[in-house]
């Protein structure tokens, strides 16, 4: 038995126990709130302990420190935008990093364009968000523009687009307000800029402002944004035909230098040897020599951007460049076109290096000058002539291109801006070929036509100063009126000045009804070929339009409203071309057109995770041959158009999952029927076949419908987030014809193949993010 002192020391040590214990249990806590999928620290989150007695708010850090406190088993964490947390705290520890995962999984939304530009007449824009979620995009905001109502693209899948019936090489493309080389790689697969570094896209179809420049359609503006500057973060992009990565961050430790690097490839070529991707592509299999891919077509591109904050401005110096390349072998399609058979091959690139300034020299006076360099090279083989020298053309041209201009607000109510452009190019051209094919030939044959040899170093100046002023009349009307002089020199004997004045009218007829007019004249240049001294004719004139556009614009209320404009715009002193005719005479200003149409536009505001949009096009565009007297269809010419896309996210339990749908229709396509053939040489049984064409573009293909579905998918870990998307294109299967195929020696005739669009087939990308 125990005896009473050894009893008396276990009660005491007991009770000196008891009484110590919540001294050992006192402690700090500290707890770390971060945003689930970027690990951004949260500022102002509730974190409550227990069953809230206690509760702190983090700081700018995402941290609290509670001291002194008994050990709680949980914690709840509370902030605006975010899903409440409740969370079991491990054993023994003094600190915790817990995530909050945002309520809506939303993309970085895009500046409102409205903060960039004022002009409101034919300018569409939509966000970030929609031109992402667009299906048939591929989850490429520049692609997305083909959904938009005014715009034909120059054949399926590609992204170059015919603007309210002006071709494509007639509209302006500004990035970061700079010129670049080209924006889509292969004519559309895909643009050569990263998606993830679009800030804004500004689309003018037409009755575009003076500093912009000159040109028959319209103008495709896109804006970068500015880096990440909170920390550094690394992206890596994974789709069907190519990779990425983008890296981002601050530069230095000042806070005010930022900077993004993004590179892309495609891979195609590296999965396919040529053999293998003819044998997987090739749909000639009644052909006993089809003709075969040599290099599988691939493509790269980079940008970089350096960001620095001035005191009242800032600095962006940025690069971007781009590369293609492809070759095939032309056999069977040459039979018909015997100087066309041997290698086709085309490499180009370019490289664009600038610097931005802007800077506010007072409430009321800013400016903002862009200086860039730009190179573009462009070669192309392309088979052979009857000695079996092949044909060539190797052009590069280097451009120094200077924009100021000064914005002053002398009044309340008075606006006006002062600019110019000046650039200076230097062009080293090596050509034995003929002129080049366009949208104007219904018959072109390269063995007939003449062929041209030109080895030269061209120079081109432009001087364009432009002034605009915008006037606030009352609280319901304002103009703008803009004016810009273009002086255009080139060696070899072309000289251009024109004026070319603009108007624009906008004017409220009740707080959610605006009225729009705009008038104003546009010229452009001919094509390089058409004005090059011994090739082309260095006499011909500048070609003009003039854009007459009304409009109006309606809110029924904070989430839907309407556009609808129409337009006319005739064409003067268009180029034809006059084949029978030795150089200089063999161009001529002898071409007229008209386009003319209706544009409608109802769009919901991307809330709440959906987007959604209606667009209607009636169109018509003709061209005339003034020598001939022949009028015909444009080959953009599409009456009708109608295109709808909606997309929100899945509900219940699916709601971090987002679907979007595309429904397209629209009229056919223009097209020359090949009626007939007859023997080159009649007495030469052996001689090559001559086909026999119908009117130009006198038929159509059948009606085109086409829909496309895109599901996808924000999956949040603690500091990295991933982003998936299937972009299923076609998912009805439908079998669109795109034009006939006649045979490669016109045996087809009256019963042609039907050259179909592509079936069903699904993109997909995946993209991570640290």
């Amino acid at each position: 038995m125990a005896t009473p002192s050894i009893i008396t020391k276990i009660t005491l040590s007991i009770i000196v126990a008891l009484l110590l214990m919540p001294v050992a249990w006192a402690a700090n806590l500290s707890v770390t709130v971060k945003q689930k999928g970027s690990g951004t620290p949260i500022a102002g989150a509730t974190v409550v302990l227990g069953q809230g007695d206690n509760y702190l708010q983090t700081d700018a850090t995402g941290k609290v420190l509670f001291s002194g406190i008994g050990k709680p088993q949980k914690i709840k964490v509370l902030a605006p935008g975010y899903e409440t947390l409740i969370e079991e705290l491990p054993a023994n520890k003094n600190a915790a990093t817990v995530y909050l995962v945002p309520v809506m999984v939303e993309g970085e939304g895009m500046t409102v364009t409205a903060d960039r530009l004022t002009e409101k007449t034919s300018r569409i824009s939509l966000s970030r968000k929609e031109l992402l979620s667009t299906p048939g995009s591929q989850g490429d905001p520049l692609r997305a523009i083909t959904a938009l109502p005014g715009i034909v693209p120059a054949g399926e899948n590609s992204a170059e687009v015919y603007m309210r019936g002006s071709n494509t090489r007639e509209n302006i493309v500004w990035v970061n307000r700079a010129p670049v080389g080209y924006l889509y790689h292969f004519g559309g697969m895909q643009s050569t800029i990263n998606p993830a570094l679009i800030e804004d896209i500004n689309l003018f179809l037409g009755g575009f402002p003076v500093e912009y420049g000159n040109a028959l359609g319209g103008v495709i503006d896109a804006k970068l944004r500015d880096p990440k500057n909170d920390r550094m973060h690394y992206q890596f992009d994974i789709s069907t035909i190519s990779s990425s990565f983008l890296i981002e961050g601050p530069a230095g430790k000042t806070g005010k230098n930022s900077f993004y690097l993004a590179a892309r490839r495609s891979y195609i070529d590296l999965l396919f040897s040529p053999n293998e991707f003819n044998n997987l592509f090739n749909d000639n299999s009644d052909d006993d020599d089809p003709d075969q891919i040599v290099l599988v077509p691939r493509y790269y591109d980079l940008q970089g951007l350096y960001h620095h904050e001035l005191n009242r401005g800032y600095l962006d110096y940025y690069f971007f460049a781009a590369g293609d390349e492809m070759a095939m072998e032309m056999n069977g399609s040459a039979k018909s076109d015997p100087q066309f058979s041997g290698e086709l091959s085309s490499s180009k690139e370019y490289q664009t290096a600038g610097v931005n300034w802007g800077r506010n020299w007072s409430g009321t006076l800013n400016h903002v000058m862009t200086l860039a360099w730009y190179h573009d090279k462009n070669s192309l083989r392309l088979g052979r002539d009857e000695n079996g020298k092949p044909f060539y053309a190797n052009v590069e041209t280097s451009t120094l291109f200077w924009q100021p201009e000064l914005r002053w607000r002398y009044t309340e109510n008075d606006r006006i801006s002062f600019g110019l452009q000046a650039d200076y190019t230097e062009a080293p051209v090596d050509l034995y070929i003929s002129r080049p094919p366009d949208e104007r030939d219904a018959d072109f044959d390269l063995t007939s036509q003449k062929k041209h040899r030109l080895e030269k170093r061209l120079h081109a100046t432009e001087i364009a100063p432009y002034l605009k002023y915008r006037k606030q009349w009352t609280n319901r009307l304002n103009t703008t009126v803009g004016l810009r002089y273009s002086d255009i020199s080139i060696s070899g004997g072309f000289r251009a000045q024109d004026l070319s004045p603009r108007a624009a009218l906008e004017y409220g007829l009740t707080p959610d009804t605006l009225l729009t007019a705009s008038w104003g004249r546009y010229m452009q240049i001919p094509r390089g070929t058409e004005i090059l001294k011994k090739f082309g004719n260095p006499g011909l004139k500048v070609t003009e339009a003039e854009h007459r556009i009304l409009g109006i614009q309606h809110r029924f209320n904070p989430l839907y409203s309407v556009k609808a404009e129409i337009y006319h715009k005739p064409m003067n002193r268009l180029v034809v071309a006059i084949d029978e005719n030795d150089p200089p005479n063999n161009y001529a200003n002898r071409g007229t057109g008209e386009a003319y149409g209706f544009d409608l536009f109802f769009k919901r505001e991307s809330r709440d995770r959906k987007i959604g949009w209606f667009a209607l096009s009636w169109a018509k565009s003709r061209r005339t041959n003034e020598l001939t007297g022949v009028t015909r269809d444009f080959s953009g010419d599409q009456p009708l158009t109608l295109t709808a896309v909606w997309g929100q996210p899945f509900s219940g339990g699916w709601n971090r999952w987002e679907w979007s749908v595309k429904a397209q229709i629209h009229s056919g396509t223009p097209y020359t029927e090949i009626t007939g053939r007859h023997r080159e040489d009649p007495a030469d049984p052996d001689s090559r076949w001559i086909a026999e064409y119908g009117k130009h573009n006198g038929k159509r293909t059948p009606n085109y419908y086409k829909v496309d579905l895109r599901i996808a998918r924000e999956f949040l870990f603690n500091e990295s987030k991933m982003k998936f998307y299937l972009d299923m294109q076609n998912v009805t299967f439908a079998k669109n014809i795109l034009s006939y195929d006649y045979g490669n020696e016109y045996e087809k005739i009256g019963n042609p193949d039907e050259i179909t669009g592509m079936g069903f087939f699904p993109f997909f990308g995946v993209e991570m993010e640290f």
